[in-house]
């Protein structure tokens, strides 16, 4: 998988680095990320957008786009493992309901994640 960071020449930076989303990708399940052929950590600043939440898929590329400028660099992750389940649930077609908590369903990775320092 591609991960490519846009270029910017001042603050604020990445929540996340390259290293950190790839490990990401490598703790979730293969298959919530077989559905990503690639990720951009845009060089935009989210509050500059027009954009409902920072990682942002698209399906027709397969892209997935992280907009963590000046971001809290555990919430970033947190939505990326939740963007990488939503994507899995909407490929094989099924919904999250009370009885399955998406927080739930991440928590093991967020908690894997959180253990390792870069």
């Amino acid at each position: 998988m591609k991960i490519v960071m846009g270029k910017f020449s001042r603050e604020p930076f990445h929540a996340l680095s390259k290293k950190e989303v790839s490990l990401l990708l490598k703790i979730v399940p293969d298959e919530w990320a077989k559905h990503v052929s690639s990720v951009v950590l845009s060089s935009k600043i989210f509050k500059k957008t027009k954009l409902v939440k920072p990682v942002e898929y698209t399906t027709t590329t397969q892209q997935l786009s992280i907009y963590s400028r000046g971001l809290v660099r555990d919430n970033i992750a947190r939505q990326l493992l939740h963007e990488l389940a939503l994507i899995n649930a909407q490929a094989k077609e099924t919904q999250f309901d009370e009885t399955c908590d998406l927080h739930a369903v991440i928590k093991p990775y967020m908690d894997k994640f959180l253990k390792v320092r870069f």
